[in-house]
């Protein structure tokens, strides 16, 4: 019986270790394909050119998934994070955190107190780049605390986390795509 167990596990190790393999062979052949359209586009900044190379590299991330949690679940990959010689597990996050009234009515209170910060700025004459910049800062403050705390997000695993801000980096980066385009479209209008 334990003859049978033990021939299961070594498949499973061969097929992991195959699984792996191809996952690498994809993230390799997806990140060569991204420089060589860098190495070989004629205008590397127009809409053809920056699609396929971001679409190439985050095609190469999401192969190269699978073989980076295979390695650090079987402890290839130590915790970046890590101090040195902590081998100390930490104490387990619990699984949903309901918050306390306390904890509410401060975010809120910091939530109301950005807005009024927001508002005042149009009043006060600022450079119009400056008020834009601060704007913009503001509000992902504002929507990095609503996610954390309102959404209980805060207290959800890593690997939510490690979901959610690649993904949010990825979709600006594609918005980039569309700004060359945009200036272009400058030059096209006809001024009478």
């Amino acid at each position: 019986m334990s003859t049978r167990f033990g021939s299961l596990g070594n498949l499973m190790k061969k097929q992991d270790l195959i699984l792996n393999a191809v996952c690498l062979l994809f993230a390799t052949g997806f990140v060569v394909m991204a420089l060589s359209n860098v190495r070989w586009a004629g205008n590397f900044f127009s809409i053809d050119s920056l699609f396929f190379t971001l679409v190439s590299l985050l095609l190469a991330g999401i192969f190269m998934v699978i073989p980076l949690l295979w390695a650090h679940e079987n402890g290839v990959l130590k915790n970046l994070f890590a101090a040195e010689g902590d081998d100390v597990p930490a104490e387990p996050v619990p699984v949903h955190f309901a918050g306390t009234t306390k904890l509410f009515l401060a975010i809120l209170g910091l939530l109301l107190v950005l807005t009024v910060v927001e508002v005042l700025l149009a009043y006060i004459q600022v450079p119009l780049v400056l008020m834009l910049t601060i704007l913009v800062g503001l509000s992902l403050i504002k929507a990095a605390l609503i996610l954390a705390y309102f959404m209980h997000l805060r207290y959800e695993r890593m690997s939510l986390v490690y979901t959610l801000i690649p993904m949010l980096v990825i979709c600006i980066c594609l918005l980039f795509i569309f700004f060359p385009d945009g200036f272009r479209q400058l030059g096209l209008r006809v001024y009478r």
